[in-house]
């Protein structure tokens, strides 16, 4: 007998209309897109999530099959691919004490596949604040701008209200894979992932017009309705993953090798640590690879967003600092340390009570006496002066 998640389905799909409300699990992946996947990670072979109709592949599982209960590694094997899933995202439900759906439960078993062996790719939302995101993935490609889904063949509007509007969610594509070499991260744009999705449909049209052409000589070319391309761009083969180190993860690491901001979102996240967490590293890394300021991927709060300005601004304001004694003369480099360990804290200091700019510090030591330099207090109390006299002018103006 099938099981409830089939039942209801059918039932769904018997009724003479429907309400997008109503679509849940059914929503299908656009044709260029689930080809543009496939020209990045494929061959793609197998839809683990398919309701007979939609499947991408000619090899699939059903709600009926529940793909939680299959072998996917040995049905690989068999396929010689990748597998491709764009998994329901309804609250998780069992048939017969066997999980069908529940993400933190795909999940599971994509990651008990991949200890077996093959490749596994799953269109998912961007959501890593998710308890179901993917952090033992090998691989995750973020989607610039966000992905719009197909309605399922069976569809049929109730009213002129029942069309889809806009784009659906910040998207990305998991993959795992215990033979992957590359990158642990990477970005591409929608529009790309489209254009290479219509590149390689082309290129199916061109040689399904071969092929009849073969095949059948001696009568008219099938009609082959035509995929038009809505970027012109040559047919690239998939790039083979290339080494890469890992991810940093201790302080000293993260900003030598990804650079301050990287750390600044690690330290603004996690605090002030000399060594991070993969999962720790990995989400700071997402955040700054992605904007500091506006992170479109991932959901940070507004509060640490600001502590990682802060910082970003704070190191900005010492370089600078830094650079203008680089102009200057010292005896011994033993002096100019000392003095740049001075002046930046003097910089730090007046920078937050004054509300200056590096360039407005660097400008004032230049109107005191380099003698002074050697004595903060003294820098302390002629900055103080100054900055009475400028507000005094101000006034007075």
């Amino acid at each position: 007998m099938p099981n409830k998640y089939c039942r209801d389905l059918a039932e769904l799909r018997s009724q003479p209309v429907h309400e997008l409300k109503e679509v849940g699990d059914q929503w299908r992946t656009p044709e260029n897109i689930f080809w543009g996947i496939n020209a990045m990670f494929g061959p793609l072979v197998l839809d683990l999530f398919s309701d007979g109709e939609n499947s991408k592949c000619e090899a699939y599982y059903t709600a009926e099959d529940n793909a939680l209960t299959q072998d996917w590694s040995a049905r690989l094997e068999e396929l010689n691919g990748a597998a491709f899933g764009n998994p329901p995202y309804s609250r998780a439900s069992q048939h017969e004490e066997q999980y069908i759906t529940g993400m933190r439960y795909i999940m599971q078993h994509a990651s008990a596949m991949r200890e077996k062996g093959g490749r596994y790719v799953l269109l998912i939302k961007a959501a890593t604040s998710e308890v179901w995101w993917p952090e033992d993935a090998d691989h995750i490609a973020f989607i610039r701008g966000r992905i719009g889904f197909d309605l399922p063949t069976w569809f049929v509007p109730k009213d002129e209200k029942q069309v889809p509007t806009g784009a659906f969610f910040a998207g990305a594509v998991a993959v795992f894979d215990k033979s992957w070499r590359g990158p642990a991260m990477s970005y591409i744009s929608r529009k790309d992932l489209e254009a290479r999705g219509n590149a390689f449909l082309a290129q199916i049209r061109r040689e399904a017009e071969r092929l009849a052409g073969l095949l059948a000589p001696q009568k008219e070319p099938q009609n082959i309705p035509e995929i038009i391309p809505e970027t012109t761009m040559q047919v690239e083969e998939p790039a083979q993953p290339i080494d890469e180190p890992e991810i940093p993860l201790t302080k000293s690491d993260i900003i030598e090798k990804s650079g301050f901001n990287f750390w600044a979102c690690a330290c603004a996240a996690f605090g002030d640590k000399e060594e991070y967490t993969f999962s720790e590293s990995r989400f700071a890394h997402t955040w700054a690879a992605d904007s500091v300021a506006n992170p479109e991927f991932i959901v940070v709060p507004t509060e640490t967003v600001d502590k990682a300005m802060a910082l970003i601004k704070e190191n900005a304001d010492q370089q600078e600092v830094i650079a203008w004694l680089g102009q200057q003369s010292f005896e011994h480099d033993g002096i100019r340390n000392d003095m740049q360990d001075r002046l930046l804290i003097l910089a730090s200091e007046v920078i937050a009570e004054y509300g200056l700019s590096a360039a407005d510090v660097t400008a004032t030591l230049e109107s005191i006496p380099s003698h002074h330099w050697h004595n903060i207090r003294s820098l302390r109390i002629r900055f103080r002066i100054l900055m009475e006299a400028r507000k005094a002018e101000a006034s007075a103006c």
